[in-house]
């Protein structure tokens, strides 16, 4: 579960992390009273995604009057998929300093990974695709604490000194305290600000909690109640597995283990998984149709790859339904399907006649090979 904004900045808080001060609001006056005692404020729209400020999502108020005013074009508008229910009022702060601070799991390792750049805000995505070399990492091992030395060891290659690099440390290895306390798989303070006078403070955060860690957590819900995100919605509704990543190919798959294959190949051919999905075992045509459309909803994908294996069920409705999905697209997207198992034969003569590519390998990787071969012939 991705936590809001204000969410996460109460958990900093609580351990110690300062940051702006700031009121929630979910009404226009009630933004108007935040910014008569905060002053000059930025309104921001509390959405479980990032990039809310190149989508029009946070606004500068320089008087009460202009915060309600700000309040209220953004209230019930709809950001990046979502519609917006409640706002951050925080102080102004002048920030001399962008800075990136995050923590994540290394899924092949096993373990928590710190990392921290000298350069953070809006375009840190960037920053690591052209620069990695700018971000340190440091792996810290399951059921050990984050000493501060080890922390300042790390931020002091990105040539830090002095109380600033003090103040980081000890807010890196605060950041992983939540990290463990709350069962958190993201915890990312993007910027991290240095102010005029040199105090460092946490100036965003995102938080995401372990779904499976939820029933720990009753503050943030033990269920599916909270879903925000529409595709996860969506997918709930159709009975299907699905997690949003931030990659361009999109994945069906029948089996979670046969989508998890899928994915490292993707990445092992240079491509990114735009995410998880996970069939079940109850394929049937109308799921299949709804999966294909829920996958090419997601804004980056550029392809789609199919990969199901039949035991029980039946491979000619799963075909039936992915022809329904791919003709009900908006726009024709590069699909390529490996079906094997219980009527192959028939479901990939379906899809032939459908014009949609087939594999007919036993290996995924000639099925991600053969996506790959249509983008790349696609953007030539």
């Amino acid at each position: 579960m991705r936590l809001l904004e204000y969410q996460g900045k109460e958990i900093l808080r609580r351990h110690g992390v300062a940051t702006p001060q700031g009121l929630v609001a979910t009404t226009p006056e009630q933004a108007r009273e935040a910014a008569v005692k905060l002053g000059p404020a930025v309104v921001k729209v509390q959405i479980p995604t990032g990039g809310r400020g190149k989508a029009g999502g946070i606004k500068v108020a320089d008087s009460p009057e202009e915060a309600a005013q700000r309040a209220a074009e953004l209230l019930g508008a709809t950001i990046k998929g979502f519609e917006v229910e409640t706002l951050l009022v925080e102080e102004k702060a002048a920030l001399e300093q962008e800075l990136y601070l995050g923590i994540t799991i290394a899924n092949r390792h096993g373990v928590a990974v710190l990392m921290f750049c000298a350069s953070g805000g809006m375009d840190i995505e960037e920053v690591a695709a052209k620069t990695p070399e700018l971000v340190h990492k440091m792996e810290i091992p399951p059921g050990r604490k984050l000493e501060e030395y080890e922390a300042r060891n790390l931020i002091r290659k990105a040539g830090f000194t002095g109380k600033t690099l003090v103040q980081i440390a000890t807010i890196a290895t605060k950041l992983y305290q939540c990290f463990c306390e709350y069962d958190l798989v993201v915890a990312e303070i993007n910027p991290l600000g240095i102010l005029a006078d040199g105090r460092v403070v946490a100036a965003d955060c995102k938080m995401e909690v372990d779904d499976n860690a939820l029933f720990r957590h009753s503050e943030f819900g033990s269920d599916g109640d909270q879903i925000r995100d529409p595709l996860a919605r969506e997918a709930k509704d159709i009975g299907v597995t699905y997690v949003k990543l931030d990659g361009d190919i999109g994945i069906i798959a029948s089996g979670a283990g046969l989508g998890m294959n899928t994915m490292d190949l993707i990445q092992e051919k240079g491509h990114r998984p735009a995410n998880f999905l996970e069939t079940g075992g109850g394929i049937t045509r109308e799921l299949m149709r709804r999966a294909v459309q829920l996958v090419a909803k997601h804004e980056q994908v550029r392809g789609i790859i199919v990969n199901l294996y039949g035991g029980v069920n039946p491979l000619v409705a799963a075909a039936e339904g992915v022809v329904d999905g791919v003709e009900a697209l908006p726009e024709r997207l590069p699909v390529v399907v490996k079906a094997l198992g219980n009527q192959q034969e028939e479901a990939q003569a379906v899809l032939k006649a459908a014009g949609i590519p087939v594999v007919n390998s036993v290996r995924t990787e000639d099925a991600v090979a053969e996506l790959v071969r249509q983008l790349e012939g696609r953007s030539a």
